[in-house]
């Protein structure tokens, strides 16, 4: 039977320095490695993108708030400088007795009358109205039960008093109104002069710098009173926050930052605030972590989405490519069992298990020169069944299977050593060699063989013993001198004959004084 042995190609040297590369535990730990210094990446630019987005509304907010800040101090400087030419001009001599178109030339300038601002009005210390800006002849109208109008009546002082929105019963709209009072030459309560700025004017100001967009700004008077809101909301102007936690933190610093509750409605707020030049108002800008970071939280998803999905691809990839790789060993192994398997069959007997006569040849020669190059004593046993022939003639070829295994069994029971070599080496005739053995040593063996096979009493009516036999033939080394390995099985070979001829199931051992061999000098 030819049979064949499947030869792996052998890999190149540069392949096998990288053959971590094809482990399945390497390959998937760098993947594992790479997919979590991926997210930790794309988790510290989201990171890096929220505090952008923080600091971008922050920016926003205080550019803002110091815009419209400036522009409304600015706004009622100018018009508290008309007051106190109103003021000053009141206490000239002779305005009194002026015409009442000149003395309206005299006391009011054109920031007096521009648009966003209402009238500008002058009562006597009873609150009775005596001058207005809009009309040379005034209604007999009263103020004296106005807040403003009792507080300067009560603070002698001449600083700018800010009133609480309140509705004008000239216009009947919303307005705030700045004040300063009269007093005669000794400090006397006089009266008061007042000018009105329409809440209108604050919401038009908010829209032009689109302060809708930042968030909710709020304009706060004195007391905590709310003056206006972007987004406008009428049912809040006039309310007084002054209770809440996070008004209070307008006065720890003319400017600042922090986070802290809604003063309307519900939830936290990021509040950037500033104090309104040197008056009692307070300007903020809040603006809701969702509103901060909805581009964020778009951004976030949006590039979470795409790490998640190279994530996941690398995960099946990296599956994907293990399953190749195990499939590959799995192969490879198969392979490398066959070829095991293969190996076997080319250097077994099928019918006894015992190595057949190829891998006695290649154990023999090289058994042989390692004996004659170390100069180590080698023992080769060859025998065979007796009246073999007419145990199969009797019984059939299958018994005599039978009696060949019985036999093999026999031998591999007798023999100790790994390293002693049971062969099959054809029909009846089986061989051991006996590496670093002596005669002595292989003798005692030959005869466990011949005992073990003639124990099992296995009847052979074709033999004068009555029983399967074997015969034994030994030859050793140094004992004879061979040439080489044919020379060595030559000389077993006719101790068995030696055997045979001096009746069967018996060993007969090769001695150098009947060699008829050419001895082989060294």
């Amino acid at each position: 039977m030819d049979v064949r042995v499947l030869t792996m190609p052998k890999r190149p040297v540069l392949l096998q320095r990288f053959r971590w590369t094809h482990s399945a535990r390497w390959l998937s730990a760098i993947n594992l490695l790479s997919i979590i210094g991926l997210c930790a990446v794309s988790a510290f630019m989201l990171w890096q993108m929220r505090l952008d987005s923080a600091r971008r509304s922050e920016v926003t907010s205080r550019s803002l708030v110091q815009v419209l800040g400036r522009d409304i101090a600015r706004n009622i400087e100018l018009y508290d400088l008309s007051l106190r030419a109103v003021v000053d001009g009141l206490k000239l001599p002779d305005l009194a007795q002026a015409d009442p178109e000149l003395r309206q030339m005299i006391l009011f300038d054109r920031a007096a009358t521009a648009e966003n601002f209402g009238h500008t009005l002058v009562f006597d210390r009873v609150g009775k109205l005596i001058i207005s800006s809009k009309s040379l002849a005034p209604e007999p109208l009263n103020y004296a039960d106005r807040e403003y109008f009792q507080y300067h009546i009560t603070h002698p002082g001449n600083e700018l008093h800010i009133s609480q929105p309140l509705v004008s019963r000239l216009t009947g709209k919303r307005v705030l109104i700045i004040s300063r009072r009269l007093s005669d030459p000794d400090g006397s309560f006089a009266g008061v002069v007042l000018g009105s700025i329409y809440l209108d004017y604050f919401r038009q100001l908010f829209a032009a710098v689109g302060a809708d967009h930042a968030g909710t700004v709020t304009l706060y008077g004195p007391g905590g009173t709310i003056v206006m809101r972007e987004p406008y909301d009428e049912g809040v102007i006039g309310r007084s926050v002054s209770a809440t936690d996070s008004y209070r933190k307008f006065f720890d610093a003319p400017e600042g930052r922090f986070t802290g509750p809604a003063m309307v409605g519900e939830g936290s707020r990021d509040f950037v605030f500033t104090k309104v030049g040197d008056l009692p108002l307070h300007l903020s800008i809040a603006v809701a972590p969702e509103e901060i970071y909805a581009d964020w939280w778009h951004r976030a998803l949006v590039l979470g989405g795409v790490v998640l999905s190279l994530c996941a691809s690398t995960i099946v990839l990296t599956w994907l490519f293990r399953r190749e790789l195990h499939q590959r060993r799995a192969a490879e192994q198969a392979a490398l069992d066959l070829n095991v398997q293969l190996e076997k069959l080319a250097t077994t007997d099928a019918l006894t298990g015992l190595a057949n006569r190829r891998r006695f040849d290649d154990a023999l020669e090289r058994e042989w020169r390692r004996a004659v190059r170390n100069q180590l004593p080698l023992s080769l046993i060859v025998l065979d069944a007796d009246y073999f022939k007419g145990f199969n003639d009797r019984y059939g070829h299958q018994r005599g299977d039978e009696a060949l295994r019985l036999i093999a069994r026999s031998i591999e029971a007798s023999i100790a050593n790994a390293s002693d070599t049971a062969c099959r080496i054809g029909g009846e005739e089986f061989a051991v060699i006996l590496p670093e053995t002596d005669a002595a040593g292989a003798e005692i063996v030959a005869h466990r063989i011949r005992e073990a096979v003639a124990g099992w009493k296995v009847p052979h009516a074709s033999s004068p013993l009555g029983v399967l036999t074997v015969s034994l033939g030994l030859a050793q080394i140094p004992e004879i001198r061979a040439a080489d390995a044919a020379a060595f099985v030559e000389a077993a070979d006719q101790a068995l004959y030696a055997a045979k001829a001096n009746g069967r199931n018996q060993v007969q051992v090769r001695r150098r004084d009947k060699a008829g061999l050419r001895l082989a000098a060294g």
